[in-house]
């Protein structure tokens, strides 16, 4: 089934509108767009430094046990006198003193392999975010790749509406000065022409900001002149829904994350029960240097000998409160409880909305091609209509509304073709991102 032809619409149109002189059109393939799209896309940078932070901690999960160290140093060089008491100030230089201390501690609980695993879970979500905004974006600068082209089309359209009134307008000119054509025909030539103007116009502006939305996006000059080529066709696939459905919905990125989800909130509950209820073993030790003088009556300040001491200590605390009902710890950790039964109906409701989501895109995939048909039969249709009432209105047997009328018509059906091809091209990426594969696995590039 072909989603789409060869599409290569030069704006020649474009170029005589505008009257200005411009370089040659910059060619910009599918491929081309998508890679500029994802150097230049500000959020995606933010979104790797984010992700490169949690890869750094998550290949150093050795912090979470790493002792604390401290070092610190002193001198009291005003040592303690009276100030507005008697004797009143005495500064005794004698009583200086200065303490060096450096002390090292370990804290031990049985929370801390679920603390690292909390951290290689961070790092597997932000991993994750990552490789969907990139495929979010993928997906939507082809989707607008595609419906500028679609554009592109519908203003050539557009153009061959005008060309044939303008060719019609001087004819009935001619007519008129020749005295061949009544004043009524030749308001209503002189009406065709001009409505077949605004109407090119109208969708010229639309599709100029658009456009410029789209080079905006890539990174590119929003007033530079393109010329897109490519299109996309699809890879014949055995769309069957519940198969589907189970190859691929367990790698969705929603489906994904909630379970990330509930295993986060699983790990915080037991790093949580863990601290509060087992116990903590706290390991110290410190050494300590300070001025020491031989006895209290030989003091010499800073030249006072110096002296060192080294302790250590082990701590084992057992927490009780926690396994008290009704107290503050016990109801934290029943709080958890519930967020973790409430992530797992999150679950089943995204996975429920999820199969809903690919069974719609299916069926309307599968249908779609019905509409294909009907759309190229009106175009057919319309194109003969045309052709007929133009020869009926050159024998003076139709009037020119009915002309005006089929001209529409053949306008329309033209336009809700592309319209429709476009539809189509647009639940094609829509099924990859749902089922979270690689457009290219449903179709193909067409340059």
């Amino acid at each position: 089934m072909r989603l789409g032809r060869k599409r290569t619409v030069p704006l020649l149109f474009f170029i005589l509108l505008t009257s200005l002189l411009r370089a040659e059109p910059l060619q910009l393939g599918l491929h081309d767009a998508v890679k500029l799209a994802i150097d230049n896309s500000l959020s995606l940078q933010r979104s790797a430094i984010d992700l490169a932070q949690a890869g750094y901690s998550a290949s150093r999960l050795w912090s979470e046990i790493f002792p604390s160290f401290n070092l610190s140093a002193g001198m009291t060089f005003l040592p303690a006198t009276p100030y507005l008491t008697d004797p009143g100030f005495q500064y005794n230089q004698d009583m200086r003193s200065y303490t060096i201390n450096l002390g090292l501690s370990l804290n031990l609980n049985a929370s801390l392999r679920s603390s690292m695993r909390r951290i290689e879970l961070a790092y597997r979500s932000q991993l994750l975010n990552y490789e969907g905004a990139v495929q979010q974006l993928e997906i939507q600068v082809i989707k607008d790749f595609l419906r500028l082209i679609t554009r592109q089309e519908y203003l050539a359209i557009m153009q061959e509406a005008l060309d044939l009134a303008l060719v019609k307008l001087e004819q009935d000119r001619i007519a008129r000065q020749n005295g061949l054509l009544s004043e009524l025909l030749w308001l209503n030539s002189q009406l065709s022409a001009e409505t077949a103007r605004y109407n090119l116009s109208d969708a010229l502006n639309s599709y100029q900001n658009a456009l410029r939305e789209f080079l905006a996006l890539l990174g590119l000059d929003p007033d530079c002149d393109v010329e897109f080529t490519g299109s996309i066709e699809a890879i014949p696939l055995a769309l069957d829904p519940e198969q589907l459905i189970e190859d691929h919905l367990p790698r969705r990125p929603d489906i994904i994350r909630q379970r990330q989800t509930i295993e986060r909130l699983e790990l915080t509950q037991n790093i949580n029960i863990l601290s509060a209820r087992s116990p903590t073993l706290s390991v110290s030790t410190a050494w300590r240097g300070f001025s020491s003088p031989l006895s209290p009556l030989q003091r010499q300040g800073l030249n006072d000998p110096f002296s060192d001491s080294l302790s250590g200590s082990i701590t084992l605390s057992i927490p009780i409160d926690s396994w008290i009902p009704g107290t503050r710890q016990n109801q934290n950790i029943r709080s958890g409880d519930a967020e973790i039964e409430k992530a797992r109906l999150d679950l089943q409701s995204t996975e429920t909305a999820a199969k809903t989501q690919i069974r719609s895109l299916i069926s309307n995939l599968n249908n779609i091609q019905t509409s294909l048909d009907i759309a190229r039969m009106r175009v057919e249709l319309a194109r003969g209509t045309l052709e007929a009432t133009e020869v009926g209105f050159r024998n003076g047997t139709v009037e020119f509304r009915e002309l005006e009328d089929r001209r529409r018509d053949l306008t329309d059906a033209r336009h809700r073709l592309l319209e429709v091809e476009f539809s189509q091209q647009s639940l094609l990426l829509d099924l990859a991102a749902a089922l979270h594969i690689d457009w290219k696995t449903v179709a193909r590039s067409v340059e």
